[in-house]
């Protein structure tokens, strides 16, 4: 990776992690709700089942929802989200002078829309969306006070929580322009 640069993604906030428990023991609980003329043997074996099934299952969700990364590698832009969403995109795909930083409710045209592909959680959003003007949007946000908007030119456009989001956008212009 000649040229590349990392830039840190804020850390997943631990409200993600109890709505991934909270979802968990929901559904492995769910059984207690049907009444069965079987009796409990049943109903405890279904909740063995489910626990077998949900609990990794989240589990490898929760681990794999703090496993971001963001690179400018060269002339490109590369993002990690989620070990299940990546894009690798051309600088040049994205107009740079319409580029935003800032909170997310500060930037409406970052508006996310229908979720297409992705996770979204209270605090969490990873994956692809569609904005509310219709185009696409590639997603990863786990901190909404530091966010960069990317406008595609072509393509979808990126909305990156990003710890510095001054320094990213600068580094972004300055690869832009040859320095």
């Amino acid at each position: 990776m000649n040229g590349a640069t990392t830039f840190a993604v804020p850390a997943v906030a631990d409200l993600v992690y109890w709505t991934v428990f909270a979802i968990a023991v929901s559904v492995v609980a769910a059984p207690l709700l049907v009444r069965r003329r079987d009796g409990p043997a049943l109903t405890l074996r279904n909740i063995g089942l489910a626990t077998i099934l949900i609990v990794p299952l989240t589990a490898a969700l929760a681990f794999t929802m703090s496993d971001n990364e963001l690179r400018l590698d060269g002339d490109r832009i590369v993002l990690h989200a989620a070990h299940f969403y990546q894009a690798e995109r051309p600088l040049a795909e994205f107009d740079l002078a319409r580029a935003r930083s800032g909170r997310y409710d500060a930037i409406p045209e970052a508006r996310l829309g229908v979720r297409t592909n992705g996770i979204g959680l209270p605090g969490y959003a990873a994956g692809w969306y569609t904005a509310r003007d219709g185009g696409a949007i590639v997603v990863l946000l786990t901190d909404r006070e530091r966010v960069v908007y990317l406008p595609a030119r072509s393509g979808p456009a990126l909305l990156i929580s990003v710890e510095q989001p001054e320094r990213f956008l600068a580094a972004l212009r300055a690869a832009q322009t040859g320095r």
